[in-house]
């Protein structure tokens, strides 16, 4: 069965996320993974769970986004780079389920990419998710690489500047800055955050979905 997330209680008021927005990410294949492989199924489920943990956090800060006057006040800022925050910690709770799953040994303060990249390879496995993450942090065009930096330059450096518009067809649209390059997301960044957990959900799902059926064949 799967277990959707329909919202949160923050203060006196009730979020509800609509029917787009649904990031319990399917487990119905839990019980043929353990089947097949020898991993803890408790670590296992529990690795799982904080993944698709993460990615209802980040909607849960991406909703309250959608309900706030864009002022650029505090409250918007702070709910900002806490859905950075969430959204890229589900590429880190990622690294660990694939520690998990390849049996790499890591202790969790110990799971990064570097560390489990040469885990695998001591012990003469290859992960192609892994490969997956790995190119796509690279491509600078891609939305991993875009989240991964502009969280970075929020939690390390400064806020992300924003780009405001006023008049014309795109009035009150507001673009995040690449903060790389120094130019325009040309995306309002709301359009462009829920886009983004979209991208996550389905990167996520065929991934794991990948990993089970080479396990199982």
């Amino acid at each position: 069965s799967v277990t959707k997330y329909s919202g949160t209680d923050i203060g006196q008021n009730r979020l509800k996320t609509p029917p787009r927005l649904h990031y319990q990410v399917k487990k119905s294949f839990n019980s043929m993974v353990r089947a097949s492989m020898t991993v803890n199924a408790q670590e296992f489920e529990s690795a799982q769970s904080r993944t698709d943990a993460k990615l209802r956090y980040a909607a849960i800060h991406y909703e309250e986004l959608r309900n706030v006057e864009r002022r650029g006040d505090d409250f918007e800022r702070a709910h900002q780079e806490s859905f950075l925050f969430h959204f890229f910690g589900v590429r880190d709770a990622f690294l660990h389920e694939l520690n998990v799953i390849y049996e790499c040994g890591l202790p969790l303060n110990k799971v990064r990419m570097e560390s489990l990249a040469k885990a695998l390879k001591d012990s003469t496995k290859q992960s192609n998710e892994l490969e997956t993450i790995v190119e796509l942090e690279a491509d600078r065009d891609s939305w991993l690489s875009r989240a991964k930096e502009m969280r970075d330059h929020s939690a390390h450096r400064h806020s992300v500047p924003r780009v405001y518009h006023v008049g014309g067809e795109r009035h009150g649209e507001i673009f995040l800055t690449d903060t790389e390059r120094g130019v325009p997301v040309e995306q309002d960044y709301l359009q462009l955050f829920e886009s983004w957990l979209g991208s996550m959900k389905e990167i996520i799902i065929q991934m794991r979905t990948k990993k089970l059926s080479r396990n199982t064949s």
